[in-house]
């Protein structure tokens, strides 16, 4: 079976300049999510762009339910590729009510069969019903943010491409729509690309998770192993959710590092005995223990609400993030002692 969507060795350029370079990936299934993370510039916007036909290939191939979109030689107008494009900008018509903006995208839709987004199911999931008689310019950057989905959501189109959707959306109200946008996507099976620089956000919303980095898609995988197996020491340093200390492998299932000592567990890749690697601690790899005879300075306490992230700083002066559940019996001050639990061990070993 082929794939619902496939973009094959594609340049994204603007301009005639490459923004990302020989880009690969595919959504297996209709109704899949994917979401694409990078720092702002690096070409996330470009690749929607070119997705949606604004933008010209003149390298790669970029396919759509079996039939190509856009290729060196072919390149389908953008009104007849059924996709819909919602910019991070607003771009609702300013001459136009709320109400209206969202029309014209139903508009595109009548005489579809089997019409899986009712109207007025939108407008209540995305909390807009207040807005409606109003015109761009008298509601606010979110509400706007909101109207602009809505317009994209009821055009039901075969492939939805989002440019930071939620970037707008006041954080107290962010978790509620994420929950809110899911349940519209997987309910209509419709099938969406996210580009975000929130990787909790994508992390949440998507089956499939793009690291672009140094003009490169540098990983493409699930949510978990992304996080979890990063595939390179720039995905580490991008997603910023560990430490890099240095090791040495001393059996196949073991390495030693000066600080902690003797660290066991599987390595996501093998390396030779004796090898000098970079091994990857994550906040969740260590545990807690008061009574453990090791012992580290705290640096830093950072309160997540569920939990703390304590930075620890070895003897050798590596920073360590360990993370401890917010209902535990006491919080460790700076400069105080934090004991580190031992043996240790952590299930993927990554190194590099």
């Amino acid at each position: 079976m082929n794939n619902f969507f496939e973009v094959q060795n594609v340049d994204f350029a603007v301009g005639g300049k490459a923004k990302v370079r020989n880009v690969s990936f595919s959504i297996k299934n209709e109704g899949d999510i994917v979401c694409l993370l990078g720092p702002s510039g690096i070409g996330k916007t470009t690749i929607l762009r070119t997705i949606a036909g604004l933008e010209k290939l003149n390298k790669g191939k970029i396919e759509l339910k079996g039939k190509i979109l856009s290729s060196e030689k072919i390149n389908v107008e953008p009104e007849h590729r059924n996709i819909s494009l919602a910019f991070q900008e607003n771009s609702l018509f300013p001459h136009y009510s709320v109400k209206k903006n969202i029309s014209l995208g139903s508009e595109r839709n009548e005489g579809k069969k089997n019409q899986k987004i009712k109207y007025d199911d939108l407008i209540d999931l995305l909390d807009i019903s207040q807005v409606l008689d109003k015109f761009p310019h008298q509601i606010s950057a979110g509400e706007a943010q909101r109207v602009s989905l809505a317009r994209s959501l009821v055009t039901q189109p075969d492939l939805l491409l989002l440019d930071e959707p939620l970037s707008n959306v006041d954080q107290s109200f962010k978790e509620e729509i994420q929950e809110k946008l899911k349940k519209i996507l997987n309910d209509s099976k419709i099938t969406t690309i996210i580009v975000t620089h929130d990787s909790y956000e994508a992390f949440y919303l998507g089956s499939k998770c793009g690291i672009i980095l140094d003009q490169k898609l540098k990983q493409y995988d699930d949510p978990y192993n992304v996080y979890h197996l990063p595939n390179s020491i720039e995905v580490v340093n991008f997603l910023n959710r560990g430490t890099l200390i240095p090791a040495e492998v001393t059996s196949p299932k073991s390495l030693e590092n000066k600080d902690l000592g003797t660290i066991t567990g599987n390595f996501v890749k093998p390396f030779p005995i004796g090898s000098k690697v970079k091994l990857l601690i994550q906040p969740e790899d260590l545990h807690h223990d008061d009574s453990s005879n090791l012992k580290l300075d705290v640096v830093d306490r950072k309160f997540r609400g569920t939990n703390f992230i304590y930075t620890l700083k070895t003897p050798n002066n590596s920073l360590i993030p360990v993370f401890v559940h917010s209902h535990h019996i006491h919080q460790h001050e700076i400069n105080e002692k934090f004991g580190v639990k031992r043996p240790i061990h952590i299930d993927h070993i990554v190194c590099f």
